[in-house]
């Protein structure tokens, strides 16, 4: 029935009945929320509830009739703040980053605030930040997902990067070719003089499953041509990708996170290759644990759906000598207030998170 609504005339059918169902679901969801006892978390305000329902109707709405929107390189109102970047050297895409049907292409990326100048720039903190979307959803305009960017670098005084990486729900959008244009992406950076040393690699949600995959990338192919970064920030990322992603369902947070089954469901079998198993290191960081010399710092909510998870994989990491990691539990939070803290009511609560990673990127010898 799912895959009926992604396909035409299903998939008309079901945007047209959720238009116009919209506004009777939004004053349900505005009146049903107003008493304390109908919240989801007993803690949490009107505007928390609220928010939460609403980007929960988004996303299954979205992932039902499988939403897919053209990504253009051309700049358009974001003028130079969008760059094309063109495919590193040949030699930079090995082993698990080559695939012979899925080949490094330009990629755009969007700077926050501002595009970056060698010239007054020359001691900022540069963050290579990947978006969410369970790799089939999201993008890097401003209107796509550009609240939390502009967050970090605010909290940081950095400048951001968010490249346009391909979604496994675009043609040979399939692993590695989100894998390839994040080191397409990572190596643009360095070819702007800017040392890896001022370098941060960052996620949230699916992004934060690629930042781990470049570094464990980077790791194992560590050269003069692909330094390693000075640090990694997580911001809800998601490391299960052999879980029943209909888990959820059952899962104690369901009520008070938004990440649907479906959407779960539509990344997992877009995203994964048939020669991999879903449970390989470069999809599921958990149970994968890996050393690294690199710093790590990772948020997530104690009311996601993906907490137990997040958990276990800190623990992980922990367990191996010489790791670095740091954790921010932001209690009864729902999944990557990174991306909606504006919406889901928890925007002190992100921007604390922010200010927590520039202090952690301090204590690190990392210059913020």
């Amino acid at each position: 029935m799912v895959r009926f609504r992604a396909k035409q005339p299903g998939k008309a059918v079901w945007t047209t009945l959720f238009i116009l169902s919209g506004p009777f679901r939004l004053v349900f969801l505005l009146l049903y929320f107003i008493p304390k006892y109908a919240r989801p978390h007993p803690q949490w305000t009107y505007h928390q509830a609220v928010g939460n329902a609403i980007l929960k109707l988004w996303f299954s709405f979205a992932s039902t009739i499988e939403f897919r929107t053209t990504k253009s390189l051309d700049p358009g109102s974001e003028k130079e703040r969008f760059v094309v970047m063109a495919p590193a050297s040949p030699e930079a895409y090995s082993e698990v980053a080559y695939d012979k049907w899925i080949q490094p292409v330009p990629i755009g990326g969007m700077w926050y605030p501002k595009q970056y100048k060698s010239t007054v720039d020359i001691d900022k903190k540069i963050f290579l930040h990947f978006h969410e979307g369970a790799y089939v959803l999201g993008g890097v305009r401003p209107m796509e997902g550009g609240w939390g960017p502009q967050v970090l670098a605010e909290a940081t005084h950095g400048l951001v990067l968010c490249p346009q990486y391909r979604l496994s729900s675009e043609s040979k959008g399939r692993f590695p070719a989100a894998l390839q244009d994040s080191i397409t992406s990572y190596q643009y950076v360095l070819s702007q003089g800017i040392p890896s040393s001022r370098i941060v690699i960052s996620g949230d949600s699916a992004g934060g499953n690629l930042a781990l995959a470049l570094l464990r990338y980077l790791g194992e192919n560590s050269s003069d041509i692909l330094p390693l970064p000075s640090a990694v920030l997580l911001w809800s990322p998601w490391l299960d990708l052999a879980a029943d992603p209909y888990g959820v369902d059952s899962h104690r947070n369901r009520e008070t996170d938004y990440l649907t089954p479906v959407l779960i469901e539509w990344g997992l079998r877009t995203y994964r290759p048939s020669f991999l198993e879903a449970d390989h290191p470069y999809l599921t960081p958990l149970n994968n644990a890996f050393a690294t010399k690199v710093p790590l710092f990772m948020q997530y909510g104690t009311a996601e759906v993906l907490l137990d998870e997040q958990r276990s994989f800190c623990s992980q990491m922990e367990q191996i000598a010489g790791n670095r990691l740091e954790r921010l539990e932001i209690p009864n939070a729902p999944h990557n207030t990174f991306l909606g803290g504006q919406l889901l009511g928890f925007e002190k609560e992100a921007r604390d998170a922010a200010g927590r990673a520039s202090e952690f990127l301090s204590s690190q010898g990392a210059k913020t």
